[in-house]
């Protein structure tokens, strides 16, 4: 007994690699500061969603508190969820990244540790700052249970569900990284694949499969799901398991499966995290070993005629007049992988939007019970268009993040800074390149909703009955256009600036952080922030309040994508009014497009100014 005491606290408690990630870590100003900006922006949502919620008014009732607190509980578990999944995997990631930049990494292996514990060191340690950020939010979730509405099983599904995800979603994270699958890039890869998936997955069980069982009852996906199983105790009156004898004719796995949402959902994550990291355990000190081995064989394969020795030519390309931009622009996503990626990109999302508008022309899209043809078409479309919104965005964080870090850690921005080129140049450079790289996948939902709206102007001039659709709000009964004409101006005029904007603030963490990873989270964190909040206010300020608050929501990416694509019934008083509510949606997607070019104007303006000085100083702290 004592032998497997002590195998266990060597393995955890005292493992070595794991006391020195928390004890350095614990010490960082910065880890206190990400903490107390964790705590602010739950405190800040609590009190936004009871303001919006009313339940801060002097004549609240119980019920309608207990009903505001409810609200705002389901949004900040859903959140936190969401930012775990995204968020765990670049923290995993980091963990065998910095010991890699910093060569101790293949010291660690020749040293007496075992190779769990070298996995669970690196695995537990870079874990313990999320968990320690899901904690640190549990008073704040028991607050919200004195306004009642929120059973305290919930707060429990809501952390264990979290935890789980966190714990899978790293164990992923470190076995693409023990494994050198692609490196950072296979882990923001995933991570853009894991926000796809919550997405797509969220959308395909709440738009089609659970209206198609119109029931009330989960769905075969709701266990493979972190967000629906929180559902299933947020909304149990219109999302519930099935009951005992509902599936009692059914094996034992099946039963589990369907009636237990949770502890599915922990049985597989725990079990799958097991296999990972007992499989990365036996790999662990075979890093390396083939590493360059394909890479060699295939610039073997390719190289060009003319033997070894001979001079290999290529034919002269133009270079813009700032050769940041050019180099920025035309050098990245030049491999096959990177390639075929980002034209899949492009071919996938516009196949998708034509064969979406033409299922909906022939009026063969699923008939959901409670909603109209239009409406199936347009929440296909926004799920469509929220997907490669996001992706756009992620790709742009990444690659910004990583444009001047990468350039440190492989030590050429040193050789950059003894040219002629100054911090101007060089920062401008960067973005023009990182912007004009984006600007093929930006033309896919622009495209696609533009495809849509001529769609509407042609059906209107050839008089088809789906190119118009019937509105009734309140008392009110209007016909209108499925599509607004000008609705892909409105989305290029939010959409292109706020990509640049997370351009930009990549580049400033990308400037100040030592290593890609660490640049990358913090524009995370920083844009998955200011959507959240923007996101919450901008769609409530436009259903209540006229004229302006459709100005508001003009600045979330998120929210706004349901105000263009239906005006009608999202937007206070666009019935009664449409031309002011034209007017008024074109001037918030020129106030959110200068918003968000003068914000970025002066982030860019700033790192400017302090470029020398912080390059300087982190390459001399390097």
């Amino acid at each position: 007994m004592g032998g497997i005491t002590h195998w266990f606290w060597e393995l955890v408690p005292g493992n070595p690699i794991l006391q020195r990630t928390v004890g350095s870590g614990s010490r960082r100003l910065r880890h206190l500061w990400v903490r107390m900006g964790y705590l602010g922006a739950l405190v800040l949502l609590v009190l936004l969603g009871l303001t919006t919620g009313g339940g801060m008014s002097s004549d609240v009732t119980l019920t309608e508190l207990a009903k505001a607190g409810t609200k705002v509980f389901a949004f900040i578990a859903y959140g936190q969820v969401v930012l775990i999944c995204l968020l765990a995997p670049l923290f995993m990631a980091g963990a065998i990244a910095a010991e890699q930049s910093g060569k101790t990494f293949d010291i660690m292996l020749t040293t007496p540790l075992t190779n769990l514990q070298v996995v669970l060191g690196l695995l537990l340690g870079r874990l313990f700052f999320v968990m320690a950020l899901l904690l640190s939010g549990l008073p704040l979730f028991s607050v919200l249970l004195i306004f009642g509405g929120v059973p305290i099983s919930a707060v429990f599904a809501s952390f264990a569900t979290a935890a789980l995800s966190g714990l899978l979603m790293g164990s992923v994270a470190i076995a693409l990284a023990v494994l050198r699958i692609g490196g950072r890039k296979a882990v923001v890869v995933f991570v853009i694949a894991t926000a796809g998936y919550l997405v797509g997955s969220y959308a395909l069980d709440a738009l089609v499969l659970r209206r198609l069982a119109a029931t009330g009852a989960t769905t075969v996906l709701t266990p493979l799901h972190p967000m629906l199983v929180l559902e299933t105790y947020l909304n149990r009156a219109n999302y519930r398991p099935p009951g005992a004898e509902e599936v009692a004719n059914l094996a034992w796995p099946a039963r589990m499966y369907l009636s237990r949402p949770l502890a599915t959902f922990c049985t597989l994550s725990a079990g799958l995290s097991f296999v990972l990291l007992l499989w990365c355990g036996l790999r662990v000190r075979s890093v390396g070993q083939s590493e360059g081995t394909i890479r060699r064989w295939l610039a073997k394969k390719l190289r060009l005629r003319g033997g070894d020795g001979a001079d290999r030519r290529r034919k002269p390309r133009t270079v813009w007049h700032n050769p940041i931009a050019w180099r920025e622009a035309n050098t990245r996503g030049k491999l096959a992988a990177g390639i075929l990626a980002r034209w899949a990109f492009v071919v996938l999302g516009l196949a998708a939007g034509a064969v979406l508008l033409g299922l909906y022309h022939y009026q063969k899209l699923p008939n959901l019970p409670g909603s109209a043809s239009h409406e199936v078409f347009r929440n296909a479309l926004l799920t469509l268009l929220l997907l490669e919104v996001s992706v756009i965005a992620l790709v742009a964080l990444y690659m910004s993040a990583g444009s001047v870090s990468r350039e440190r850690e492989d030590k050429t921005l040193d050789l950059m800074l003894t040219t002629p080129i100054t911090p101007r140049y060089y920062v401008w450079g960067k973005l023009r390149g990182l912007v004009s790289f984006l600007m093929v996948m930006l033309v896919v939902p622009v495209a696609t909703l533009g495809m849509v709206s001529l769609y509407t102007m042609w059906g209107l001039w050839r008089q088809w009955p789906t190119a118009s659709v019937t509105y009734v709000v309140g008392t009110v009964q209007a016909t209108y256009e499925l599509m607004l004409f000008e609705a892909p101006l409105l989305l290029l005029l939010t959409l292109a600036p706020f990509t640049a904007f997370c351009v930009v603030v990549g580049m400033n963490w990308s400037i100040k952080s030592q290593g890609v990873l660490s640049a990358v989270m913090a524009a995370m964190g920083v844009i998955a922030g200011l959507t959240l909040v923007l996101g919450f206010c901008g769609l409530s300020a436009a259903r209540n309040i006229p004229y302006v608050g459709p100005v508001i929501n003009c600045f979330s990416p998120v929210t706004n994508l349901v105000m263009i694509l239906n005006p009608w019934e999202t937007v206070s008083r666009f019935v009664d009014h449409p031309v002011e509510g034209r007017a008024w949606l074109l001037f918030g997607a020129a106030a959110s497009a200068i918003g968000y070019g003068s914000l970025g104007y002066a982030l860019l303006s700033n790192m400017v100014k302090g470029f020398d000085h912080t390059v300087r100083r982190l390459s001399g702290g390097g």
